[in-house]
């Protein structure tokens, strides 16, 4: 029987996260402004958190959530800004 191509390790977040970056490139490429792709980024993201989270027990942890994405903003804003600014 031939192994299933998908029986690999799951991808971390970091790799889909890269594959989105790739995906966001590709329609800066065709001129979308980038404010416009972050936010359909925004949109998906939160889209897609509800959705993962629907059928879990507890209400969403909306703090938690907010607290991971300001995290994630602050750190890549002064990435592509630098620190120094």
């Amino acid at each position: 029987m031939a192994e299933d191509e998908t029986s690999g390790p799951e991808p971390d977040s970091t790799d889909i996260a890269n594959e989105l970056i790739g995906f966001a490139n590709d329609k800066l490429e065709t001129g979308i402004s980038p404010v416009v792709i972050a936010a359909a980024l925004r949109h998906a993201a939160g889209n897609f958190t509800a959705f993962a989270y629907r059928n879990t027990v507890e209400p969403l942890d909306l703090d938690g959530l907010m607290e991971e994405f300001a995290r994630f903003l602050t750190y890549y804003d002064e990435h592509h800004r630098g620190s120094g600014r």
